[in-house]
């Protein structure tokens, strides 16, 4: 009798084992479908009220030559006032937007300085890194600053002010934001920040004579200059691309709408120094005025941006899709449903699409900002 139960109790310890075995087995082999299927990954960058701050807004977005995300972001420290004491504040990414730094301050708000407009990019031949910004005084004048980074944004330079590049221009702008977002370096190595100009709020929009123009730089941004003016009365915020034919198509928020698009296009057909004669609105990308993400994706012809495509209000963050140039918006894909508002958009080594945008909150100020991680074939399926 000892020994059946002896033989029993084997029996037992072999079937548990085996049972257990299996089990783990297809627990591997469920992880694996989950993580495929799982096809947006989406990580936190900052929280609602993060560090005792009342909002982060306004985002730039960039990525290293190694791979490093940096996500730039106005610090607005009691309101949500665009002059308010704001600081510009990063975190980077050496994973792939799976995890953040700790939020870095790179220029800090003293006696309520309102610091504006992140805009970044990277010069590949010398892989310093730039990052513009401006200082509004009380929505009527600015002053327009970059400082560099030469260790893949993790120590930066003194400040460089450049708010003389604007002066006496025939406009009477006294108002200089470059971006928000990022520039671009072209095939020919020129480095290009779009920066959006105005008269001061004092004046109604009609008469505050908006417009963009380019900072330029040749020699690797050891000096910069302007470039000419788009046409004058509408554009406002904006971002670049360059095309296959070497022509750099700009997009831009306006201050009045056409067929519920706030957005409307330029082409240089010279690298910045000079633009099409006239905005051309893109009826393809309707939605509540909003600044958008814009980039080119490393395929001919193929163009994306993020933009809330809710046509009453800033909601429905959208991923748009044009596979020729820029000319047409084919490919439309909700990435975040509900309040959404500011958004950039990068291509990082790999391929994979990223997006850093606010959501929640109000309409006009997010309770988080968050980075979403995508690619083409999520895209570009068709919504079940």
């Amino acid at each position: 009798m000892a020994y059946c139960r002896k033989r029993i109790v084997n029996i037992q310890l072999i079937f548990t084992l085996v049972l257990a075995a299996l089990v783990l087995d297809l627990s591997a082999q469920d992880a694996t479908p989950k993580l495929i299927e799982q096809k947006v990954h989406k990580t936190i960058v900052w929280k609602e009220r993060e560090n005792g701050l009342f909002a982060h807004f306004v985002y730039g977005l960039t990525v290293t030559d190694k791979g490093s995300i940096l996500a730039f972001a106005e610090a607005r420290v009691e309101n949500s006032l665009d002059d308010g004491a704001h600081h510009i504040v990063l975190k980077r990414s050496i994973d792939k937007g799976r995890s953040f730094s700790a939020s870095q301050v790179l220029v800090k708000s003293v006696d309520s300085q309102s610091w504006a407009n992140p805009t970044a990019l990277q010069d590949r031949k010398t892989g310093e890194i730039f990052l513009f910004y401006a200082l509004n005084r009380q929505n009527i004048s600015t002053e327009v600053f970059y400082i560099t980074s030469k260790d893949d944004g993790l120590n930066w330079s003194e400040p460089v002010n450049i708010t003389y590049l604007f002066k006496n221009n025939e406009h009477q702008w006294t108002f200089h934001l470059p971006g928000p977002g990022h520039g671009i370096q072209l095939k020919n190595d020129r480095l290009l920040i779009p920066v959006w100009n105005r008269k001061a709020v004092s004046f109604t929009p009609k008469e505050r004579n908006y417009g963009v123009n380019c900072l330029y730089s040749d020699d690797h941004g050891k000096t910069w200059k302007l470039g000419g003016d788009t046409p004058v009365g509408e554009l406002n915020e904006s971002q670049i691309v360059e095309q296959e034919s070497g022509d750099v198509m700009l997009i831009g928020r306006t201050y009045s709408s056409s067929n519920n698009s706030w957005q409307a296009k330029v082409i240089s057909k010279n690298k910045g120094l000079s633009w099409s004669k006239q905005i051309a609105y893109d009826h393809g990308l309707t939605g509540k005025a909003c600044d958008i993400g814009l980039v080119s994706y490393p395929k001919p012809g193929i163009v994306l941006v993020s933009q809330p495509a809710n046509i009453k209000k800033r909601m429905d963050l959208t991923i748009r899709m044009s596979k020729d140039n820029g000319k047409t918006w084919s490919v439309n894909k909700l990435l975040q449903a509900g309040g959404a508002t500011y958004s950039d958009l990068a291509v990082l080594p790999d391929k994979t699409i990223i997006c850093l945008y606010g959501h929640g909150g109000t309409e006009h100020m997010p309770q988080n900002v968050s980075l979403s991680r995508f690619n083409l074939e999520w895209l570009q399926e068709k919504t079940k």
